[in-house]
């Protein structure tokens, strides 16, 4: 496709730099549309210039169209449907900036201004403040979580705790609080102050990022205030009411993500069990009861989109709530306003502090005992304990009780729910699409053993420092997320094939959302410098590990792994990679890994008669090295899988090696083109299903 010339409006508070690219959301001149723009920075010098803009620009400059890729990997994330909820009609790379200039922003674009100063703060609390308070900071007065560490997310997902850290009508009344605390201080009137409150929300509100939590609470907060002044007599559920009419106007996808559903209905039960919770007699126990309640209705939503949730979560949302409130935020809001007053002043210690509380929460996480990874349950088992939920509120209303017998049953069926994976008949092995590189799961039925041979991951290419990028990967939107939805809390072992990083590249992220038991390799992977560097990452170190060979065979459950290479040891390179056949039923599958026409030419001489399987995973991602016709011929596969990425910059698979299974007669199944590729069975099947795929 030919570049074209466009004419953009950069969106300033949307900026994110990592490594070598620009992304920023910008409009387009002629059709007003927003689009999402990635652009390669061809200097540190142009890095800093965009770590550093802080106004709207117009900027000239010749592009091409992307097409937006929807989901390429079961239960996967789907960037398509993102983009479309989130109003982006399209994605553009822009190959040259040809002309750059400040666009002028009248006093009749509020919200255009209030977003070059929110873009403002950030950059300056990027710059002012060390690492862990700026996330904070970021995160907690802006709504921002760009660029921020990994571990900074990461442990309160995990700990399911992620809402307390994102904007919503807790932060909201927060800010309120203060602002009309400061005015009724100062001598102005009520009347007044009503009129400075609206302004304040609105520009707290688009401060923060529109987020939906903060939009949601905002507009709730308006309404309320307008039902006090004028008399409405509305209802809290009459306010909540209007603001999710007024809301789903203004964006009418909205209940269609995530967030939309969890902030309105969560607000909606919260609306509900107060007079409930408030009948209660003991006033001490009253905040835990809320905290509870809330926690337990908000599970079917979370295991519907996140797969997971955390025991810890019922006491850390009410300890964490006050921490928050009382010292986090009030010690971020004085810290920023201080580096204004006193530029000189040191951070260092409330840095050290916010590591120790950081360090907290990423060893809370790391206990796996109390994580609990549903997998993608069936909508008909959400709406099963939703129901339950409701049943067991109309049961307290009637009572006025919430400890009979009928009622506690009630919340112990829903606690059993996410067990509902151990009862799934089903097994799978999935090839899953991780771009230019390798990675295959195997669960085995009613979640008797999980297993991942290759990670996937990211080639490292000799990269200046200003290029490098920070820690999000591949894995986090592939493996992960599909592993997850498979109800994976630990693997019982992963393979590594060999010691290139497109195979083992993503097993430290991997392990650090998902314990590995045991890890296993060709004993020349130690010969690689970047393996033996893996092999310390924190999680890693701990790992129970075993050197494998042509000797190793394993059984389970009716299926047989046996392992035919390497036959001794090697350098760790493509021709030293493992090869595992599969026996799962009455059909076999045979691994390659990277291996090559040599090591091809070795398993010929010394194991012809292990070689014949119906499926097989070609070598080096259908490389013209790989996959020679007399090892074809030998091996006799009615099928194939061709794991690559779209459009790679090795032009895999090659036409020689299709042309080889095109004149055999072997049906190819290929991720560039068709997404991940998956076998089920069950206990019941004589054999695996028909080859699935994502795309069509």
């Amino acid at each position: 496709m030919e570049d074209e010339e466009l004419n953009l409006v950069l969106i300033p508070d949307t900026i994110q730099v990592d490594g070598d690219l620009a992304k920023f959301e910008a409009l387009e001149k002629k059709t007003k549309e927003k689009v999402i723009v990635n652009y390669k920075l061809q200097s540190k010098e142009e890095k800093d210039i965009f770590l550093q803009l802080t106004k709207s620009y117009q900027l000239t400059g010749k592009a091409t169209t992307q097409p937006i890729e929807a989901v390429r990997n079961l239960n996967g994330f789907d960037y398509k449907r993102y983009l479309d909820l989130n109003g982006v009609s399209q994605k553009i790379k822009l190959t040259e900036i040809t002309s750059f200039e400040i666009e002028k922003v009248s006093i009749f674009q509020p919200i255009k201004k209030i977003k070059e100063i929110r873009r403002c703060a950030i950059v300056y609390t990027n710059y002012r403040f060390p690492t862990n308070i700026g996330s904070y900071m970021n995160a907690l007065l802006f709504g921002y979580k760009e660029n921020t560490p990994e571990s900074f997310q990461g442990a309160w997902q995990k700990l399911g705790v992620a809402h307390l850290f994102s904007l919503s009508g807790m932060h909201i009344y927060f800010f309120i609080f203060i602002f009309e605390w400061l005015f009724l201080v100062a001598g102005l009137t009520k009347e007044k102050l009503y009129y400075l409150s609206i302004i304040f929300v609105f520009i707290l509100v688009v401060m923060t990022g529109l987020g939906t939590g903060m939009v949601r609470a905002g507009i709730q907060w308006l309404i309320k205030q307008m039902n006090d002044k004028y008399k409405w007599h509305l209802s809290l559920l009459d306010c909540w009411s209007i603001a999710l009419f007024i809301n789903c106007l203004i964006d009418p996808y909205l209940l269609f993500t995530a967030g939309g559903q969890l902030t309105y209905y969560l607000t909606f039960m919260i609306i509900m069990i107060n007079p409930l919770v408030n009948q209660v007699n003991r006033d001490y126990l009253k905040p835990w009861l809320f905290s509870f309640i809330i926690s337990w209705l908000s599970l079917p939503l979370i295991w519907f989109h996140f797969y997971e949730w955390n025991w810890l979560n019922f006491i850390l949302t009410i300890v964490l709530g006050p921490v928050l409130f009382m010292g986090l935020l009030p010690i971020l809001l004085i810290s920023f306003i201080l580096s204004f007053i006193i530029p000189s002043l040191s951070f260092n210690l409330i840095e050290r502090c916010f590591i120790l509380f950081q360090g907290k929460g990423e060893v809370a996480a790391s206990w796996n005992a109390f994580r609990q990874v549903t997998g993608k349950l069936p909508t008909v088992i959400i709406m099963v304990a939703i129901i339950c939920q409701w049943v067991w509120l109309i049961e307290w209303e009637n009572k006025k009780s919430c400890s009979s017998m009928k009622m506690n049953l009630l919340v112990f069926l829903t606690f059993l729910i996410p067990f509902w994976k151990f009862a799934n008949p089903r097994g799978v092995i999935a090839f899953v699409d991780v771009g230019q590189g390798d990675s295959i799961f195997l669960q085995l039925p009613f979640h008797r053993g999980n297993y991942l041979l290759d990670t996937g991951g990211r080639l490292n290419y000799e990269r200046e420092e200003w290029q490098q990028f920070t820690d999000k990967r591949g894995a986090d939107y592939t493996v992960i997320p599909f592993m997850k939805s498979k109800g994976v809390k630990e693997l019982d072992a992963v393979f590594i094939s060999h010691a290139h990083e497109d195979h083992f590249g993503d097993l430290d992220r991997i392990s650090d959302n998902i314990k590995v038991k045991k890890l296993l390799f060709g004993e020349g992977s130690y010969e690689q410098k970047n393996f033996k560097k893996m092999l310390t990452y924190k999680q890693i170190k701990q790992t129970k590990k075993e050197v494998i060979s042509s000797k190793n065979s394993w059984q389970r459950d009716g299926i047989t792994a046996n392992c035919l290479y390497p036959l001794t040891k090697g350098d760790g390179q493509n021709n030293d990679s493992v090869v595992l056949k599969l026996q799962i039923k009455d059909q076999s599958i045979l691994l390659m890994g990277d291996l090559e026409k040599e090591g091809e030419n070795e398993l010929l001489q010394y194991s012809p008669g292990l070689l014949q399987a119906d499926i097989l995973k070609a070598g080096h991602h259908g490389s013209n090295t790989s996959s020679q016709e007399n090892f074809l011929d030998i091996v006799k596969p009615t099928e194939v899988i061709i794991s690559c990425g779209k459009n790679n910059h090795y032009n895999h698979p090659s036409k020689e090696t299709l042309e080889h299974f095109e004149d055999r007669n072997i049906q190819e199944f290929r991720t560039d083109e068709q997404g991940m590729i998956y076998y089920t069975w069950s206990m019941f099947s004589k054999k695996l299903s028909k080859g699935k795929y994502i795309k069509d």
